[in-house]
């Protein structure tokens, strides 16, 4: 299943009235007073059997040797899998060679066997047997082909060999090879993108503001441009990701869903950050993932607290989704899980304009509001729903919080 939105209209639009969101995606001021209207048009979850569905551990955003990553290919690979994940794309950056971050006259990684590909050091590290480890099958797991591309802003490319050749797009491609031109190289190869990190504040990095996801979104179809990361990296940062992400829920559903991912982005084992992504499959298979990624049918987990990857008995048990059931007579959604403190439904942030600097603030946009607490939802009679919502399940501990994201539910007005 594929959802597509004409961006022609959107992008006009917004081009000219950054602050104005035009026809199906603008916010109804008088939604409070028709909230029984409400119904859901956008289930990513409709097709899946709880009763026999598998929950599986996908990490979707690593790094090894081969970029800036400090441990052998091998090594990640077994140290994932020892640590219940059964999914895992390795996505070295296309602009970094290999052994970037050993210190000279250090042993690296001397991979891959050669001869080496036609477009070294942008090629994927795939196949996994020439990085020195065995085969996905072989470890019973869906190894994903992709890499992150981080000419401009980075995007996770999957299902793809696709990485642009560093030197040769800087010194004659600047103006042309943006990210647009990369989106479309990964649609034309079959690939799937998400959008990594907006909000990481580093140095090198350059922040987009608001109206740039805006127009990169209605101009890149869901049909290979699925999403964004939604928590990446260290917390001070990742209020500026949830609002970024409710934004672009409010002025995309139901039409065009954009998927959360939650990733680690792991360059060193023992500062994991314990954020994943798991899909639910009727069985282990690269097709069903591809599906599954496609169709949002999967939900993500984000701790505050750091670990050590390789010391599997410190590593945080996140809330458990059991089942999510949709009943359209009740107008209800329900939530059966366990391992949380509560559970919180989030919808339209109060505000689609900014309210701070979004270059130097952690959170320039509002995000989603608090529109009900508790396991079900009573969607006809809960105020302040507007075209999605979406749940968290929270665990207190200590001072450290657990947390595991749904996808978003489109939600239209009859």
């Amino acid at each position: 299943m594929k959802f597509i939105i004409q961006p022609v209209a959107l992008v006009f639009a917004v081009s000219f009235f950054p602050s104005i969101v035009p026809g199906p995606f603008a916010v109804d001021a008088h939604a409070e007073d028709r909230p029984e209207e409400s119904k859901v048009v956008l289930n990513p979850y409709a097709t899946v059997d709880w009763e026999s569905v598998e929950h599986h551990k996908a990490a979707l955003h690593v790094h090894t040797l081969q970029s800036d990553g400090l441990h052998m290919v091998r090594e990640v690979v077994h140290t994932y899998r020892d640590a219940g994940f059964t999914i895992l794309a390795l996505t070295d950056h296309d602009q970094v060679g290999p052994n970037f971050r050993v210190p000279e006259g250090e042993k690296g990684s001397y991979y891959p066997k050669g001869p080496r590909p036609e477009n070294y050091p942008a090629n994927t590290t795939w196949p996994w047997t020439d990085y020195g480890t065995e085969a996905p099958e072989e470890l019973g797991m869906v190894g994903i082909q992709g890499a992150e591309l981080s000419f401009r802003h980075h995007i996770n490319s999957l299902f793809t060999p696709y990485g642009t050749q560093g030197d040769y797009v800087i010194a004659r491609r600047m103006r042309t090879h943006g990210e647009d031109d990369q989106l479309l190289h990964v649609k034309a190869t079959d690939g799937l993108a998400f959008i990594n990190h907006p909000g990481i504040d580093a140095g090198w990095w350059e922040r987009k503001p608001l109206k740039w996801y805006v127009d990169l979104f209605g101009e890149h179809s869901s049909d290979y441009l699925i999403g964004m990361e939604v928590t990446n990296g260290n917390p001070s940062w990742e209020k500026y990701d949830e609002g970024l992400w409710d934004q672009l829920l409010v002025r995309f559903m139901p039409e065009r869903p954009i998927w959360g991912f939650g990733t680690d982005d792991m360059h060193r084992m023992e500062d994991y950050h314990q954020s994943h992504t798991v899909f639910l499959l009727d069985g282990l298979s690269k097709e069903g993932v591809r599906e599954a990624m496609e169709t949002g049918r999967f939900y993500f987990t984000k701790s505050s607290r750091r670990a050590d990857l390789r010391q599997t008995e410190k590593l945080d048990e996140f809330p458990a989704i059991e089942r999510i059931d949709v009943d359209e007579a009740a107008g209800t959604i329900t939530i059966h899980g366990s391992g949380y403190d509560t559970i919180k439904w989030i919808s339209a942030p109060q505000s689609t304009e900014a309210r701070e600097d979004y270059e130097t603030s952690n959170q320039p946009w509002p995000t989603g509001r608090v529109v009900h607490e508790g396991e079900i939802l009573d969607y006809r009679d809960t105020p302040g729903i507007e075209h999605f919502v979406r749940a968290e399940l929270f665990r207190g501990d200590g001072e450290h919080v657990h947390r595991t994201f749904t996808n978003p539910m489109g939600m239209s007005r009859k």
